[in-house]
């Protein structure tokens, strides 16, 4: 049996959202928790592509946005779970984490809205501009 078995229909179900829920904790549970640690290692790997990129790059702009949006959400997230494991009202549920989800992905958007339209022609200009630079300096 596979250990991620998606089962969208309980996302509409008023007690698995709101509670009461059960003192062991679920399959969606763990698979929350490790989404939690992807994201707070993709955004830890983003924030050392920004520490590596020119300064002024557009590079680093954008791993700069993906950085806060992983390792924020990320950290949310391990936050949410601390509270589902201590049990505590109103933040221990799934409609919480699912919020944060949602977050996420309104946020990602955006991240990607600027990918497409700005960071090519800033990266282009950048990338023209340094080779002017390298040129005049001597």
């Amino acid at each position: 049996m596979p250990l991620f078995l998606p089962d969208i229909t309980k996302l509409w179900d008023k007690v698995y959202l709101f509670g009461p829920n059960p003192f062991t904790l679920s399959r969606s549970d763990q698979m929350f928790f490790y989404i939690a640690i992807g994201f707070v290692f993709l955004g830890l790997v983003a924030k050392i592509l920004v520490w590596r990129a020119e300064d002024g790059s557009p590079k680093k702009f954008l791993f700069s946005r993906v950085f806060h949006l992983f390792f924020t959400v990320g950290l949310l997230l391990l936050l949410w779970y601390g509270a589902r494991v201590e049990r505590i009202p109103m933040i221990y549920t799934h409609f919480t984490v699912l919020i944060l989800l949602v977050i996420w992905l309104v946020w990602l958007v955006f991240i990607f809205r600027y990918f497409l339209r700005q960071y090519r022609p800033q990266q282009r200009v950048f990338e023209e501009e340094k080779l002017k630079r390298k040129y005049l300096v001597r």
